[in-house]
């Protein structure tokens, strides 16, 4: 192989390399706001279920509002 077409060859798995790299990054980016998105959703529903707890609501009706499991709201009590 000449010199040209090992620069041509190298060139190419570079450009490959950068781009998976460039994937790679985008997709761990989207993961990570997906999981912060997931994180402040819990709090938020974690907090209104403290507050109907407050109010006096039931388990039943804020497991069923929150969709937060019966032994998560009672933690919060």
């Amino acid at each position: 192989m000449e010199t040209k077409e090992k620069e041509q060859v190298l060139e190419l798995i570079i450009s490959y390399e950068k781009k998976a790299l460039e994937k790679g990054l985008r997709e761990g980016v989207e993961r990570g706001l997906q999981q912060g998105l997931q994180q402040g959703l819990q709090l938020e529903k974690r907090h209104i279920a403290k507050k109907m707890l407050e109010k006096g609501y039931d388990i039943q009706t804020i497991h069923e509002l929150t969709e937060l499991s019966v032994e998560e709201i009672e933690r919060l009590k």
